[in-house]
Protein backbone atom coordinates (compact mmCIF):
# COMPACT_ATOMS: atom_id res chain seq x y z
CA UNK A 1 0.00 0.00 0.00
CA UNK A 2 1.27 3.44 -0.89
CA UNK A 3 2.48 5.48 2.10
CA UNK A 4 1.13 9.01 2.42
CA UNK A 5 3.42 11.66 3.79
CA UNK A 6 1.71 14.48 5.66
CA UNK A 7 3.08 17.97 5.28
CA UNK A 8 1.74 21.25 6.73
CA UNK A 9 -0.27 23.44 4.40
CA UNK A 10 1.97 26.36 5.34
CA UNK A 11 4.84 24.54 3.62
CA UNK A 12 2.98 24.67 0.29
CA UNK A 13 2.04 28.29 0.80
CA UNK A 14 5.64 29.13 1.56
CA UNK A 15 6.70 27.61 -1.76
CA UNK A 16 4.31 29.75 -3.82
CA UNK A 17 6.34 32.98 -3.77
CA UNK A 18 9.79 31.47 -4.54
CA UNK A 19 8.37 29.24 -7.28
CA UNK A 20 6.62 32.21 -8.89
CA UNK A 21 9.84 34.20 -8.74
CA UNK A 22 11.82 31.31 -10.30
CA UNK A 23 9.30 30.97 -13.13
CA UNK A 24 9.42 34.69 -13.87
CA UNK A 25 13.23 34.65 -13.81
CA UNK A 26 13.28 31.63 -16.12
CA UNK A 27 10.91 33.36 -18.58
CA UNK A 28 13.09 36.48 -18.63
CA UNK A 29 16.19 34.32 -19.14
CA UNK A 30 14.64 32.51 -22.13
CA UNK A 31 13.49 35.84 -23.59
CA UNK A 32 17.01 37.29 -23.33
CA UNK A 33 18.53 34.16 -24.88
CA UNK A 34 16.13 34.59 -27.79
CA UNK A 35 17.29 38.18 -28.30
CA UNK A 36 20.97 37.25 -27.98
CA UNK A 37 20.58 34.56 -30.66
CA UNK A 38 18.93 37.03 -33.03
CA UNK A 39 21.59 39.66 -32.38
CA UNK A 40 24.49 37.23 -32.84
CA UNK A 41 23.07 35.96 -36.11
CA UNK A 42 22.60 39.56 -37.32
CA UNK A 43 26.15 40.45 -36.31
CA UNK A 44 27.60 37.42 -38.06
CA UNK A 45 25.67 38.28 -41.22
CA UNK A 46 27.01 41.85 -41.08
CA UNK A 47 30.58 40.63 -40.65
CA UNK A 48 30.26 38.27 -43.60
CA UNK A 49 28.84 41.04 -45.75
CA UNK A 50 31.19 43.90 -44.85
CA UNK A 51 34.46 42.21 -43.94
CA UNK A 52 36.37 42.54 -40.67
CA UNK A 53 36.40 46.34 -40.24
CA UNK A 54 34.56 48.21 -37.47
CA UNK A 55 31.86 49.44 -39.87
CA UNK A 56 29.58 46.39 -39.43
CA UNK A 57 29.67 46.77 -35.65
CA UNK A 58 28.72 50.44 -35.86
CA UNK A 59 25.94 49.71 -38.33
CA UNK A 60 24.71 46.83 -36.20
CA UNK A 61 24.38 48.80 -33.01
CA UNK A 62 22.80 51.76 -34.83
CA UNK A 63 20.09 49.57 -36.36
CA UNK A 64 19.48 47.33 -33.35
CA UNK A 65 17.07 49.77 -31.64
CA UNK A 66 15.31 50.48 -34.92
CA UNK A 67 14.72 46.76 -35.48
CA UNK A 68 13.33 46.31 -31.97
CA UNK A 69 10.97 49.27 -32.39
CA UNK A 70 9.84 47.86 -35.73
CA UNK A 71 8.70 44.70 -33.94
CA UNK A 72 6.17 46.83 -32.05
CA UNK A 73 4.30 47.47 -35.27
CA UNK A 74 1.63 50.15 -35.43
CA UNK A 75 0.36 51.92 -32.32
CA UNK A 76 -2.63 54.10 -31.57
CA UNK A 77 -1.96 57.64 -30.35
CA UNK A 78 -4.34 59.14 -27.79
CA UNK A 79 -4.63 62.59 -26.27
CA UNK A 80 -7.17 64.42 -24.11
CA UNK A 81 -7.29 68.19 -24.42
CA UNK A 82 -9.15 71.26 -23.23
CA UNK A 83 -8.53 74.72 -24.67
CA UNK A 84 -5.11 73.67 -25.94
CA UNK A 85 -4.88 76.20 -28.74
CA UNK A 86 -1.66 77.72 -27.40
CA UNK A 87 0.41 74.52 -27.20
CA UNK A 88 -1.24 72.01 -29.55
CA UNK A 89 0.50 73.07 -32.80
CA UNK A 90 3.95 72.62 -31.25
CA UNK A 91 2.99 69.36 -29.53
CA UNK A 92 1.35 67.76 -32.58
CA UNK A 93 4.16 68.83 -34.87
CA UNK A 94 6.75 67.17 -32.62
CA UNK A 95 4.68 63.98 -32.53
CA UNK A 96 4.89 63.81 -36.31
CA UNK A 97 8.66 64.34 -36.12
CA UNK A 98 9.33 61.91 -33.26
CA UNK A 99 7.01 59.00 -34.16
CA UNK A 100 7.34 57.57 -37.69
CA UNK A 101 4.17 57.83 -39.73
CA UNK A 102 4.34 54.15 -40.73
CA UNK A 103 4.11 53.15 -37.05
CA UNK A 104 0.91 55.10 -36.38
CA UNK A 105 -2.55 53.57 -36.84
CA UNK A 106 -5.18 55.79 -35.23
CA UNK A 107 -4.76 59.29 -33.82
CA UNK A 108 -7.45 59.84 -31.22
CA UNK A 109 -8.09 63.15 -29.45
CA UNK A 110 -10.78 63.55 -26.79
CA UNK A 111 -11.94 67.15 -26.53
CA UNK A 112 -13.12 68.30 -23.11
CA UNK A 113 -15.64 70.95 -24.24
CA UNK A 114 -13.04 73.39 -25.57
CA UNK A 115 -14.11 76.91 -26.49
CA UNK A 116 -11.05 77.77 -28.58
CA UNK A 117 -9.55 76.29 -31.78
CA UNK A 118 -8.50 72.98 -30.22
CA UNK A 119 -10.72 70.82 -32.45
CA UNK A 120 -9.77 72.72 -35.61
CA UNK A 121 -6.04 72.40 -34.89
CA UNK A 122 -6.31 68.68 -34.10
CA UNK A 123 -8.19 67.96 -37.33
CA UNK A 124 -5.61 69.91 -39.33
CA UNK A 125 -3.04 67.36 -38.11
CA UNK A 126 -5.37 64.49 -39.13
CA UNK A 127 -6.45 63.53 -35.63
CA UNK A 128 -9.87 61.97 -35.07
CA UNK A 129 -11.69 64.11 -32.50
CA UNK A 130 -14.32 62.75 -30.10
CA UNK A 131 -16.17 64.59 -27.31
CA UNK A 132 -15.46 63.82 -23.66
CA UNK A 133 -18.70 62.25 -22.33
CA UNK A 134 -18.12 63.89 -18.94
CA UNK A 135 -15.14 66.07 -18.07
CA UNK A 136 -11.65 65.69 -16.64
CA UNK A 137 -8.65 63.49 -17.38
CA UNK A 138 -10.03 60.11 -16.16
CA UNK A 139 -13.12 60.39 -18.34
CA UNK A 140 -11.13 61.62 -21.34
CA UNK A 141 -8.48 58.90 -20.97
CA UNK A 142 -11.07 56.13 -20.72
CA UNK A 143 -13.02 57.48 -23.68
CA UNK A 144 -9.78 57.44 -25.70
CA UNK A 145 -9.05 53.90 -24.52
CA UNK A 146 -12.48 52.83 -25.77
CA UNK A 147 -11.42 53.73 -29.34
CA UNK A 148 -8.05 51.94 -29.13
CA UNK A 149 -7.81 48.64 -31.00
CA UNK A 150 -4.04 48.12 -31.32
CA UNK A 151 -1.87 45.97 -29.07
CA UNK A 152 -0.03 49.08 -27.85
CA UNK A 153 -1.10 52.68 -27.49
CA UNK A 154 0.69 55.92 -26.63
CA UNK A 155 -0.71 58.80 -24.59
CA UNK A 156 0.54 62.37 -24.94
CA UNK A 157 -0.90 65.44 -23.25
CA UNK A 158 -1.61 68.78 -24.87
CA UNK A 159 1.26 70.61 -23.14
CA UNK A 160 4.09 68.07 -23.46
CA UNK A 161 6.57 68.17 -26.35
CA UNK A 162 7.97 64.68 -26.91
CA UNK A 163 11.70 64.09 -26.70
CA UNK A 164 13.23 63.54 -30.13
CA UNK A 165 14.61 60.16 -29.03
CA UNK A 166 11.35 59.03 -27.40
CA UNK A 167 10.35 56.55 -30.10
CA UNK A 168 13.81 55.01 -30.29
CA UNK A 169 14.10 54.36 -26.55
CA UNK A 170 10.66 53.86 -24.99
CA UNK A 171 8.69 51.39 -27.21
CA UNK A 172 11.44 48.70 -27.05
CA UNK A 173 10.55 48.23 -23.36
CA UNK A 174 7.27 46.69 -24.52
CA UNK A 175 9.19 43.64 -25.73
CA UNK A 176 9.81 42.69 -22.10
CA UNK A 177 6.89 40.46 -20.95
CA UNK A 178 6.94 41.81 -17.40
CA UNK A 179 6.60 45.48 -18.43
CA UNK A 180 3.08 46.88 -18.89
CA UNK A 181 3.82 50.61 -19.15
CA UNK A 182 6.92 52.62 -20.06
CA UNK A 183 7.65 56.30 -20.38
CA UNK A 184 10.21 59.01 -20.07
CA UNK A 185 10.29 62.05 -17.83
CA UNK A 186 9.42 65.65 -18.54
CA UNK A 187 10.92 68.89 -17.33
CA UNK A 188 9.46 72.37 -17.31
CA UNK A 189 10.44 74.78 -20.03
CA UNK A 190 10.66 77.44 -17.30
CA UNK A 191 14.09 77.50 -15.61
CA UNK A 192 12.79 78.35 -12.12
CA UNK A 193 10.13 75.62 -12.18
CA UNK A 194 12.66 73.11 -13.48
CA UNK A 195 15.04 73.86 -10.59
CA UNK A 196 12.17 73.57 -8.09
CA UNK A 197 11.24 70.15 -9.50
CA UNK A 198 14.81 68.99 -8.98
CA UNK A 199 14.67 70.32 -5.43
CA UNK A 200 11.46 68.42 -4.67
CA UNK A 201 13.00 65.20 -5.94
CA UNK A 202 16.23 65.63 -3.99
CA UNK A 203 14.54 66.68 -0.76
CA UNK A 204 11.74 64.13 -0.69
CA UNK A 205 13.80 61.28 -2.03
CA UNK A 206 10.93 60.09 -4.20
CA UNK A 207 12.21 60.64 -7.71
CA UNK A 208 9.88 57.97 -9.03
CA UNK A 209 6.77 59.82 -7.90
CA UNK A 210 7.88 63.12 -9.33
CA UNK A 211 8.39 61.48 -12.72
CA UNK A 212 5.29 59.27 -13.02
CA UNK A 213 3.12 60.69 -15.78
CA UNK A 214 0.77 59.66 -18.55
CA UNK A 215 1.80 62.36 -20.99
CA UNK A 216 4.64 60.60 -22.84
CA UNK A 217 3.82 56.99 -22.15
CA UNK A 218 3.23 53.70 -23.99
CA UNK A 219 0.99 50.91 -22.70
CA UNK A 220 0.01 47.32 -23.39
CA UNK A 221 -3.65 47.72 -24.20
CA UNK A 222 -4.87 44.37 -22.86
CA UNK A 223 -3.34 44.97 -19.44
CA UNK A 224 -4.80 48.46 -19.03
CA UNK A 225 -8.24 47.24 -20.10
CA UNK A 226 -7.96 44.25 -17.75
CA UNK A 227 -7.36 46.70 -14.89
CA UNK A 228 -10.60 48.45 -15.75
CA UNK A 229 -9.02 51.28 -17.71
CA UNK A 230 -7.64 54.47 -16.23
CA UNK A 231 -8.51 55.05 -12.55
CA UNK A 232 -11.34 57.50 -11.98
CA UNK A 233 -11.11 57.73 -8.18
CA UNK A 234 -9.34 61.09 -8.35
CA UNK A 235 -9.26 63.66 -11.18
CA UNK A 236 -5.71 64.72 -10.27
CA UNK A 237 -3.83 61.53 -9.37
CA UNK A 238 -4.83 59.31 -12.33
CA UNK A 239 -1.19 58.60 -13.23
CA UNK A 240 -0.05 57.91 -9.67
CA UNK A 241 -2.96 55.60 -8.87
CA UNK A 242 -2.44 53.61 -12.08
CA UNK A 243 1.27 53.34 -11.33
CA UNK A 244 0.61 51.97 -7.85
CA UNK A 245 -2.04 49.53 -9.07
CA UNK A 246 0.37 48.08 -11.62
CA UNK A 247 3.56 48.02 -9.55
CA UNK A 248 2.01 47.05 -6.23
CA UNK A 249 -0.88 44.76 -7.06
CA UNK A 250 0.16 42.96 -10.27
CA UNK A 251 3.24 41.09 -11.46
CA UNK A 252 3.84 43.76 -14.12
CA UNK A 253 6.02 46.86 -13.96
CA UNK A 254 5.84 50.50 -14.97
CA UNK A 255 9.27 51.58 -16.22
CA UNK A 256 10.51 55.19 -16.24
CA UNK A 257 13.53 56.00 -18.39
CA UNK A 258 15.08 59.20 -17.03
CA UNK A 259 17.34 59.53 -20.09
CA UNK A 260 14.32 60.37 -22.27
CA UNK A 261 13.38 63.95 -21.39
CA UNK A 262 10.31 65.63 -22.85
CA UNK A 263 9.40 69.29 -22.38
CA UNK A 264 6.49 70.39 -20.18
CA UNK A 265 5.16 73.71 -21.42
CA UNK A 266 4.00 76.33 -18.94
CA UNK A 267 2.85 79.92 -19.53
CA UNK A 268 4.87 81.07 -16.55
CA UNK A 269 5.01 81.15 -12.76
CA UNK A 270 1.40 82.32 -12.38
CA UNK A 271 0.21 79.36 -14.46
CA UNK A 272 2.06 76.96 -12.17
CA UNK A 273 0.72 78.66 -9.04
CA UNK A 274 -2.86 78.18 -10.22
CA UNK A 275 -2.06 74.60 -11.18
CA UNK A 276 -0.68 73.88 -7.70
CA UNK A 277 -3.77 75.37 -6.06
CA UNK A 278 -6.10 73.38 -8.33
CA UNK A 279 -4.29 70.13 -7.58
CA UNK A 280 -4.58 70.63 -3.83
CA UNK A 281 -8.22 71.66 -4.23
CA UNK A 282 -9.41 68.89 -6.55
CA UNK A 283 -7.45 65.93 -5.19
CA UNK A 284 -9.89 63.41 -3.64
CA UNK A 285 -7.20 62.20 -1.22
CA UNK A 286 -7.92 58.52 -1.73
CA UNK A 287 -5.69 55.87 -0.21
CA UNK A 288 -3.66 55.71 -3.44
CA UNK A 289 -3.35 59.44 -4.11
CA UNK A 290 -0.03 61.22 -3.80
CA UNK A 291 -1.07 64.85 -4.11
CA UNK A 292 1.20 66.53 -1.55
CA UNK A 293 0.56 63.97 1.15
CA UNK A 294 1.98 60.50 0.51
CA UNK A 295 5.16 60.31 2.61
CA UNK A 296 6.79 57.31 0.89
CA UNK A 297 5.72 56.61 -2.66
CA UNK A 298 7.35 53.20 -3.03
CA UNK A 299 6.00 51.45 0.08
CA UNK A 300 2.72 49.59 -0.52
CA UNK A 301 2.52 48.67 3.18
CA UNK A 302 1.43 52.24 3.91
CA UNK A 303 -1.97 51.70 2.34
CA UNK A 304 -2.89 48.68 4.48
CA UNK A 305 -4.57 51.11 6.90
CA UNK A 306 -5.51 54.02 4.65
CA UNK A 307 -6.51 57.35 6.09
CA UNK A 308 -9.41 58.75 4.04
CA UNK A 309 -8.55 62.28 5.13
CA UNK A 310 -5.68 64.41 3.97
CA UNK A 311 -2.62 63.13 5.83
CA UNK A 312 -1.08 66.60 5.91
CA UNK A 313 -2.77 68.69 8.58
CA UNK A 314 -3.59 72.38 8.50
CA UNK A 315 -0.90 72.96 11.09
CA UNK A 316 1.82 71.23 9.10
CA UNK A 317 0.88 73.12 5.92
CA UNK A 318 1.03 76.41 7.81
CA UNK A 319 4.39 75.38 9.22
CA UNK A 320 5.69 74.62 5.73
CA UNK A 321 4.49 78.01 4.55
CA UNK A 322 6.16 79.82 7.47
CA UNK A 323 9.47 78.01 6.99
CA UNK A 324 9.39 78.24 3.18
CA UNK A 325 11.48 81.47 3.05
CA UNK A 326 14.31 79.67 4.87
CA UNK A 327 14.07 76.67 2.56
CA UNK A 328 13.81 78.84 -0.53
CA UNK A 329 16.88 80.81 0.52
CA UNK A 330 18.88 77.57 0.78
CA UNK A 331 17.71 76.42 -2.65
CA UNK A 332 18.34 79.84 -4.21
CA UNK A 333 21.93 79.79 -2.94
CA UNK A 334 22.63 76.16 -3.84
CA UNK A 335 21.06 76.38 -7.29
CA UNK A 336 22.26 79.95 -7.93
CA UNK A 337 18.75 81.08 -8.79
CA UNK A 338 17.61 84.06 -6.64
CA UNK A 339 14.07 84.04 -8.09
CA UNK A 340 13.32 80.86 -6.15
CA UNK A 341 13.44 82.86 -2.91
CA UNK A 342 10.13 84.46 -3.92
CA UNK A 343 8.55 81.68 -5.97
CA UNK A 344 8.72 78.76 -3.53
CA UNK A 345 6.84 80.54 -0.69
CA UNK A 346 4.17 81.55 -3.21
CA UNK A 347 3.71 77.92 -4.28
CA UNK A 348 3.37 76.83 -0.64
CA UNK A 349 0.76 79.57 -0.12
CA UNK A 350 -1.30 78.47 -3.15
CA UNK A 351 -1.15 74.83 -2.03
CA UNK A 352 -2.45 75.85 1.40
CA UNK A 353 -5.26 77.85 -0.24
CA UNK A 354 -6.32 74.86 -2.29
CA UNK A 355 -6.21 72.52 0.69
CA UNK A 356 -8.25 74.87 2.91
CA UNK A 357 -10.86 75.25 0.19
CA UNK A 358 -11.14 71.47 -0.15
CA UNK A 359 -11.35 71.05 3.62
CA UNK A 360 -14.39 73.37 3.73
CA UNK A 361 -16.10 71.28 1.03
CA UNK A 362 -15.39 68.04 2.91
Amino acid sequence: MREHIWMPSRFYKGLTLPLTYLLQTFNRFIFKLFWISIEISSLNQSLLTCGTSDAPLILYFETLCIRRVAMIGKVDLVMWAKNGERTLPQVLKRIEEAIPHENVCHKILIDDHSIDRTIEIAKSFNWNVYPNPKSGIPSGANEALRHVDREFFVSIEQDVVLAKNWWEKIPPYMQEPSIAVAGGIRVFDNKILRILSEFYSERLGRQGEMEVCIDNTIYKTKIIKALGGFPNECPICTDTILYKKINWFTSYKWVIDSTVISLHLRKGIRDQLEHSRAMADKCKRTKLCSCYHTPHFTEPKLIIKPNPKFSVSNLSLVRMLITSPIRSFQVAVNKKCPEIFFVYPLIRFYILRGYLKRSKID
